[in-house]
Order: structure tokens, then C-alpha cells, then sequence
């Protein structure tokens, strides 16, 4: 029974050792290949990818655009109520 385990404990700790050392490679050979393909694609100039830079950028603008626009209004409204707390108090 004992010897059954420590086989068990020994194969957990083996799997866990093997899927560590699996991952790790995977992540490597994922940011390597993330790389390669990101330069590949800054090098492209074709008008899809010249659109699709100029669409992206200007999507990312309007975006931050409407954030800024949020973020301005909650901290108008919570001026507002820490006002009209102050007022009640």
C-alpha cells in the first residue's frame, strides 16, 4: 500500500515537472513566433494593411475620446453629489 503511494505521489510530481517544462516551452515558442509575425506584419504596406492601420488608430482614438468623455462626467456627478451631501449635512 505504501509503495502504491509513493509511485502515485512520484508519477503527480513527474506530471506536474513535465507539464511546467511544457508550458514553459510553449510560452517561448508562442512570443517568438507572436514576434516573427509582428514584424512580418509591420512590414507590410499593402493598402488593406495601410487601411487597416488607419481605421484602428482612428477607432482607438475614438474610443479614448469617449473614455476621457465618461471619465469627465462621473467626476462631474460625483462633484455634484458630494455636494449636495455636504448642502444636506
Amino acid at each position: 500500500m505504501e509503495k502504491e503511494i509513493k509511485d502515485a505521489l512520484n508519477f503527480v510530481i513527474g506530471a506536474a515537472t513535465s507539464l511546467k517544462t511544457e508550458t514553459e516551452k510553449f510560452a517561448t515558442n508562442f512570443e517568438a513566433e507572436f514576434k516573427k509575425l509582428a514584424e512580418k506584419g509591420s512590414a507590410e504596406n499593402s493598402e488593406i494593411a495601410l487601411n487597416i492601420r488607419k481605421y484602428s488608430d482612428e477607432a482607438l482614438k475614438e474610443i479614448e475620446k469617449v473614455l476621457g468623455q465618461a471619465n469627465s462626467k462621473f467626476e462631474e456627478i460625483k462633484t455634484q453629489v458630494k455636494s449636495a451631501t455636504e448642502k444636506k449635512a
